[in-house]
This record gives C-alpha cells, sequence and structure tokens, in this order.
C-alpha cells in the first residue's frame, strides 16, 4: 500500500525520486498525458524504506537496477493538482547505474516496462526550457547546489 492518504480535497503524498545524471544530461519523465516533468520515482510504500522504494520504482518504471548514492535533499511541497490541495514530502537520492546507458540521441522515448511514461535525457544546461517539477529541483540542478537540504514550498495560500 502506497504512502498516500486522502482527506476530502486534500492529499497527502510520500515520495522518492532520483537524479541520474550522465555525460552532463539528466533523466526525466512524464506521463503521457502531462506536459510537464519529474525526475523519475514514485510513491513509497507503507513499511518500505525511501532507498528501496527507489530502487524498486526504477525496476518497475525503466527495468533500470539503481544504486542511491546520496540524498540530495528533502521536499516538502505544497501545492493544487487536478483540483486538490497536495501535501507532498519527497526524498530526492543521487543514483548510480553500473554501465552506460543510452542518450537516445535527446529524443524522448518510451520503455516497456512503463508505456504510460515519456522519458527523456536533458542537458542540464536546458533544463530552464522545460515545465520540470518541482521547481525547486530544477534550480539545484541548474546550478550544481545538490548538496543535502530540506526545502519548504508552500504555492497554496491557504496553509
Amino acid at each position: 500500500m502506497d504512502a498516500v492518504f486522502h482527506v476530502e480535497h486534500q492529499v497527502f503524498n510520500y515520495r522518492v525520486a532520483g537524479v541520474l545524471i550522465q555525460d552532463g544530461h539528466v533523466l526525466i519523465h512524464r506521463s503521457k498525458i502531462e506536459t510537464h516533468w519529474s525526475l523519475p520515482g514514485g510513491r513509497v510504500k507503507l513499511g518500505e524504506d525511501a532507498r528501496t522504494s527507489l530502487k524498486r520504482e526504477m525496476v518497475e518504471e525503466l527495468a533500470l537496477d539503481v544504486e542511491t548514492v546520496n540524498h540530495l535533499c528533502t521536499i516538502e511541497n505544497f501545492f493544487t493538482y487536478n483540483g486538490k490541495n497536495i501535501h507532498e514530502v519527497g526524498l530526492y537520492f543521487g543514483l548510480k547505474t553500473h554501465g552506460h546507458l543510452s542518450l537516445y540521441n535527446g529524443e524522448e522515448f518510451t520503455v516497456e516496462e512503463a508505456e504510460r511514461l515519456v522519458l527523456k535525457w536533458v542537458p542540464i544546461g536546458d533544463l530552464l526550457a522545460y515545465k520540470l517539477y518541482p521547481e525547486v529541483i530544477k534550480n539545484k540542478l541548474m546550478t550544481g547546489s545538490l548538496e543535502s537540504d530540506y526545502v519548504f514550498v508552500n504555492d497554496l495560500q491557504n496553509v
């Protein structure tokens, strides 16, 4: 069971995501029905630690065996999505893989394990052109300030 709960028009979500950088490119993904991007990852399951969740999500979504290198930041984020107020706690980890991954010539691509997702390797310097959420992680990637950090973001007016 995912660590998410709904109360009326509000949702609490515990998410984990990975920062995978190769040859100056970062891997991002989005749902085929969305226009915004995020870092690959997903919800933590109850009773599962964040690093294990991230490894599981990367296998499920990308068929990719990864190793978490370090905790980069924790982002507590309040925002609205599909008419609901979301309170999300996201843990972001640096990742490494064994071997070299294809950059797919900068094109969007899908993997069989998660056909609902579109993935793309993006040069870090080009991230400004992408609607990557949460925005604070985009800024951290672009400035190279990926030290372990806690970030609070409140895009809601009444929280």
